[in-house]
């Protein structure tokens, strides 16, 4: 929009597409290309849009403050209505641009351009903002004249762009250059204490060091030296952004390398704290959880007795409640998490996906061994209806949440929490609760339970599809868990399987299966993975069959049939031995 000139030559058109600057059927914006190549903006009038005074033979260009209300429509044809806090360039009749932001439409360059005004300058880094942020319009011209251009530059630049011109399109230069320039502005100092950069950084970087970073980029030392307790600096005209103390600094620590300086606790830190590392453990629980599509909920440590009775016979009473919807401390976050699911559904909800991390409490044991209430970190999980509700066709959308969706779920969390050894251990006697629930162990530690909710209760709390929960000591988590992180290289030699069917009683459970298989401790299993359980046909009644693959591999060799073979009868035996199961 500024100065369009052409023909132009090749090594003009590849140096403008080094930079980013499309060349259109050989034609090239010079002023652009002077402004990236020297980070000075400038602009350029039709000569003869420019109007004169009475009895003037040329045109006097002039920056001027607008008046107020005063209507100016820019290059991008949209009339703005100025205010004298902005500067406009202006010819004797009216503005022509605004000071550092856009030229005026009244005196754009056209195909029948032949005469050029070339201008640069150097614009107030306020003005130019202010101007830029009231009428909502940001150019690259602003953008640099916000923070700051090298007054030094702008002859140089507008010669720039004449020999340009005069290169590329022919012509004439007018003799001489109007500079209006009232006083070239005095060279700044700045002064740097180089213990300050000391303080600042929090380690000490010998004075000589900071001198010489300084003194690489151009600074003049005016005063002081290394031996100083500090030094004066003339600053080049090419860094306005050096202007305090604090500017200096930041150099000399981006000169240092930033990779250099050491970590150290902020200024009033008194130290760690054990619960610095619970605290963390949490965030990331948190993090994983809601990663997974969990929502996180936020319950009542009071709840009614009515609600605490299913997990906690006697549980922690308050002495004086204000209500007795609330007048027990929780010895679970599950009623909190159904009553969230409840309230959920009430206001039309398809799909409920809760987890809580809080606080609970359970009675003194009365056998003389504790004090108090016991107070525990739980992790409680629930979910319930639509388990693809934002799909809008598909064979499963309308399919709900099941007990292998929230299996799923726990698995993924304790993969990546690092407890991937646990066991199900299925309850024999869930009570009124649950309608089918199992215990999570860890070696002798009970980690917590997961199962679904019995459907009377469902029913009672209006809780429309089934509802599969989960809760989980936290204090176990964090003490069992093995977080570090290993590397394992990928493998280089082949894996090959072998599926077994077993004909087991109904009562034998995966879980013991694998238990059997870990028994044989064959090293080269790399994985088992059940596929089919089938009841019925020619399977007796009370006994089902599971299916499985195994796949075998060692990362050091490829194996032979009868390596693997000799493995897989291994495992069989086992679990042959310990599940009294019959091959089929």
């Amino acid at each position: 929009r500024n100065v369009k000139v052409g023909p132009s030559p090749s090594w003009l058109v590849e140096r403008l597409e080094s930079i980013g600057i499309r060349s259109i059927n050989n034609v090239v914006d010079v002023t652009n290309f002077v402004m990236m190549e020297t980070g000075q903006p400038l602009h350029a009038f039709d000569f003869h849009l420019l109007q004169s005074g009475p009895g003037a033979d040329r045109p006097c260009v002039v920056v001027r403050a607008a008046g107020d209300g005063e209507l100016f429509t820019t290059l991008d044809e949209q009339e703005r209505k100025l205010d004298s806090g902005m500067a406009v360039i202006a010819d004797e009749t009216r503005a022509i641009a605004l000071a550092g932001v856009m030229g005026g439409l009244n005196s754009e360059i056209s195909d029948s351009t032949r005469d050029v005004l070339v201008e640069s300058a150097a614009f107030s880094e306020s003005a130019t903002r202010r101007t830029s942020k009231v009428l909502g319009l940001r150019t690259d011209a602003s953008y640099r004249f916000e923070r700051g251009t090298d007054w030094n530059m702008v002859e140089y630049a507008g010669r720039r762009a004449v020999a340009l011109i005069l290169e590329t399109a022919g012509g004439e230069m007018a003799s001489g250059v109007v500079d209006a320039t009232p006083c070239p502005p005095e060279p700044r100092t700045v002064s740097l204490r180089f213990n300050k950069t000391d303080e600042l950084l929090g380690q000490s970087i010998d004075p000589q060091t900071q001198l010489n970073a300084l003194l690489a980029l151009g600074l003049e030392l005016t005063e002081g030296d290394a031996s100083s307790p500090s030094a004066t600096f003339i600053i080049p005209t090419n860094r306005p952004d050096l202007k305090r103390e604090a500017d200096l600094i930041e150099e000399v620590i981006r000169l240092y390398g930033i990779n250099n300086v050491t970590a150290a606790p902020p200024r009033g830190a008194v130290g760690t704290n054990e619960h610095d590392a619970v605290h963390d453990s949490l965030s990331t629980m948190r993090s994983i959880l809601v990663s997974m599509g969990l929502h996180e909920a936020q319950g009542q440590t009071l709840i009614g007795r009515d609600k605490a009775i299913p997990f906690c016979g006697s549980p922690v009473a308050l002495e004086y409640p204000l209500s007795s919807d609330m007048d027990v401390l929780r010895p679970s976050l599950l009623p909190g998490l159904i009553d969230a699911m409840e309230l959920n559904f009430h206001q039309k909800a398809d799909s409920v996906a809760l987890f809580e991390t809080g606080r609970t409490f359970q009675p003194a044991a009365g056998d003389g061994t504790d004090t108090g209430p016991k107070e525990m970190r739980m992790l409680g999980v629930a979910i319930s209806g639509a388990a693809n509700g934002g799909f809008w066709e598909g064979p499963d959308r309308d399919r709900s949440f099941d007990f292998y969706d929230l299996k799923g779920l726990f698995e993924e969390f304790m993969s990546r929490w690092g407890l991937p050894a646990y066991q199900l251990q299925r309850m024999d006697n869930p009570g009124n609760f649950w309608v089918e629930a199992a215990e999570v162990r860890l070696g002798k530690n009970l980690l917590g339970v997961i199962g679904q909710l019995h459907p009377v209760v469902q029913k009672k709390r209006d809780i429309r599809k089934p509802a599969f929960l989960l809760e989980l000591n936290v204090d176990l988590l964090i003490r069992l868990a093995n977080r570090s992180q290993k590397f394992k290289p990928l493998p280089q030699y082949p894996s090959t399987s072998r599926d077994v069917a077993l004909l087991v009683e109904e009562s034998v459970t995966h879980d013991q299966i694998l238990d059997a298989i870990r028994r044989a401790k064959v090293k080269i299993l790399e994985e088992v993975s059940l596929f089919d359980v089938f009841r019925g046909g020619n399977v007796p009644e009370g006994r089902k069959s599971l299916a499985y693959t195994l796949t075998y591999r060692d990362p050091e060799k490829t194996l032979t049939d009868k390596e693997v073979q000799k493995a897989h009868d291994r495992i069989v035996e086992s679990i042959q031995a310990q599940t009294d199961a019959v091959i089929r």
